[in-house]
């Protein structure tokens, strides 16, 4: 028989746009790994606010090897994280808010933690995909959970109290005035503490199922001098049902991550009160995938989905792997289908979603 196949036409053009594409995004995660390193070696934290210097200098500040802190600056150079003047390096300090300046609205070190997770569970991930599909959150390197508060930080500390909770009608009037609230998948309790130190008359019950997380929360806790109104708890999404009643139930960053949300949403549903408020704040993402093309934060997004969120989701009873991604509408109908009444995105940030329903008095 004859092969009437043809080749592909390739656009050269095209291949080689590509081509440099890739080599860009190589050289990122390469920098990636540097921001990390340096991160963790406490470079950027020398270099904030000191001016000019050279590697001789900031060296002998760290205690580093001087011949790889030189490398490491030249690398820093050329990614254009620092500037290069002679024979002496500076942080700009516009860079430094996002590399060293904690609770700074910019600040994102926390985010190279994370990826360097992705790599250290490469081979799990592998095993995932050609398995059942899932990888528990336990499972990743701690490098990952404390990565995550870094980063979440940044928006809980920026965006909690003066957008998020704003955009949902009644809910200030409700914390100011004092009410219940159980914060599902609080992870190391970070908006958590945020919540009780900001509303003062709530009371504020974080919930999660990894212990490691719970008892990092109870130390933060401890070293804010343990306060009356913040309470953690191991336990998983359905279990808040037994610590009710609740008048508002708080998801950051966790609806997604949940093995079964149909059903930790009913449970959310029975443990509140009537009237009560559900709030869910989400990653953003778009329902069309088009949508989402080319945009950095869904780009991001999706990583941490296929690396983190989804497969942690099939690792647990339910395996429904939401994902971190995939738009609101499918949100917004999980919060119908559990019973909510009005459920709408209360706020659309550009880097989250802001989701919200009310029980039925």
């Amino acid at each position: 028989m004859t092969d009437t196949r043809t080749a592909p036409r390739i656009d050269e053009a095209r291949a080689e746009a590509f081509a440099g594409q890739l080599l860009g995004d190589l050289a990122a995660a390469a920098t990636t790994a540097m921001t990390a390193l340096g991160d963790r070696l406490g470079l950027f934290g020398a270099m904030t606010g000191g001016g000019p210097v050279t590697a001789a200098e900031l060296a002998g500040a760290t205690g580093l090897h001087p011949r790889l802190v030189t490398e490491w600056l030249h690398a820093m150079a050329v990614a254009g994280y620092v500037t290069v003047a002679g024979d002496t390096f500076d942080l700009p300090i516009e860079h430094a808010l996002a590399l060293s300046v904690v609770d700074s609205p910019a600040y994102m070190a926390g985010g190279s933690q994370v990826i360097t997770g992705y790599y250290l569970a490469l081979e799990q991930l592998e095993d995932a995909f050609r398995g059942d599909g899932g990888l528990p959150y336990a499972a990743h390197h701690d490098c990952v959970f404390h990565g995550i508060e870094r980063l979440f930080r940044t928006a809980y500390v920026n965006h909690l109290a003066q957008a998020w909770f704003p955009s949902v009608p009644g809910l200030i009037a409700r914390l100011e005035s004092g009410c219940r609230v159980a914060d599902v998948g609080c992870g190391h309790g970070v908006a958590t503490m945020l919540i009780g130190r900001t509303w003062p008359a709530s009371t504020v019950a974080g919930f999660d199922l990894h212990p490691p997380s719970i008892a990092t929360a109870r130390a933060r806790a401890i070293e804010a001098g343990n306060p009356p109104n913040v309470t953690f708890h191991v336990a998983d999404a359905a279990g808040i049902d037994a610590a009710g009643p609740f008048d508002v139930v708080v998801y950051f960053d966790s609806l997604h991550d949940l093995g079964d949300p149909p059903a930790a949403l009913r449970a959310a549903y029975d443990a509140l009160a009537d009237g009560g408020l559900v709030v869910a704040v989400e990653p953003w993402s778009a329902d069309s995938l088009g949508a989402a093309i080319g945009n950095p934060v869904a780009r991001a997004n999706y990583a941490a989905s296929t690396a983190l969120c989804t497969p942690g989701s099939l690792s647990q009873p339910g395996a429904f792997g939401l994902g971190t991604s995939g738009g609101p509408a499918k949100r917004l109908r999980l919060l119908a289908e559990a019973g909510f009444r009005n459920p709408v995105v209360a706020a659309d940030t550009g880097l989250n979603l802001v989701l919200a329903a009310t029980k039925r008095a």
